[in-house]
């Protein structure tokens, strides 16, 4: 923090870039957690002082939405507060962008999540340039917790934010064409279809861990797969949804519960796995 304000303080000519403000907001953020779980008592008076004076208001006009939201947390300067704080940042954030380059509504992606996962979100996918912008600001604001972002999952709003890529990586599925054999695009499509579900079980079940939701998303691969083409083809993407996917994943999305028979296996009763 004290590195943050000293690099604006030695440059009073220059206002901070966006990486720079969200970068304090995060610092602050960080440090309003800290506090909390350390048990402190944070009254709303002093929350909103630090914020002003550690974070204050960004430049660019992108951000100031952001800012109105972050500065909202200081409400109810609580650990669930911040928490429901950081998530109104993050819906600033995908409205700032999106009034830039609006994302493509998908009823198709909704009906694929309605039909495996049982809820019924709006399902958006962004344009390149669009999402890398995104995908910049949300690492900082986020503290890089994703390795990279395919998805965002706004519970308040019943929304799901998708990667070009992933979005892309449905047209084999919405076909029910099969790539060839060998190709690495199998790979992508039980990717596409974990990060989709994986969004889609963050709405179903606000309070779960990466690691419980992980599991469910790997577990879907399968019957979606089975639904549009065969239970073969179903058996080779879940294998590598399941190998090439679920097992890279860093430690905090994997959990040893999430097993042929563990207490996270949807089917125990088959031993088909995932």
């Amino acid at each position: 923090m004290a590195g943050l304000i000293g690099l604006f303080a030695w440059r009073p000519w220059e206002k901070p870039s966006e990486v720079e403000w969200l970068g304090a907001y995060r610092a602050w953020s960080d440090e309003l957690q800290a506090s909390l779980a350390a048990g402190l008592v944070v009254s709303r008076a002093d929350c909103e002082s630090a914020f002003d004076e550690e974070v204050g208001a960004p430049s660019q006009e992108l951000l100031q939405p952001v800012a109105a939201a972050a500065r909202g947390a200081c409400t109810a300067p609580t650990s669930a507060g911040l928490q429901d704080g950081r998530a109104d940042v993050v819906s600033a954030l995908v409205d700032a962008h999106d009034d830039v380059l609006p994302p493509r509504r998908r009823r198709d992606l909704g009906a694929i999540v309605s039909s495996g996962v049982g809820v019924r979100p709006d399902v958006y996918c962004w344009q390149q340039a669009g999402w890398a912008s995104i995908a910049e600001q949300y690492a900082i604001v986020r503290g890089g917790q994703e390795t990279s972002l395919k998805g965002i999952a706004d519970r308040a709003r019943n929304r799901i934010d998708l990667e070009p890529g992933v979005c892309a990586s449905f047209s084999w599925y919405l076909r029910r064409a099969k790539p060839a054999s060998l190709s690495y695009e199998n790979f992508e499509i039980a990717e596409a279809l974990m990060v989709l579900t994986h969004q889609a079980e963050h709405l179903k079940s606000p309070s779960a861990s990466e690691a419980d939701v992980e599991c469910e998303a790997v577990q879907h691969v399968r019957p979606l797969v089975r639904a549009a083409w065969d239970a073969k083809y179903a058996t080779k993407l879940a294998l590598q949804a399941w190998e090439l996917s679920y097992q890279r994943l860093p430690p905090e999305f994997r959990t040893p519960a999430c097993r042929d028979g563990g207490p996270l296996d949807r089917n125990p009763h088959s031993s088909a796995w995932p």
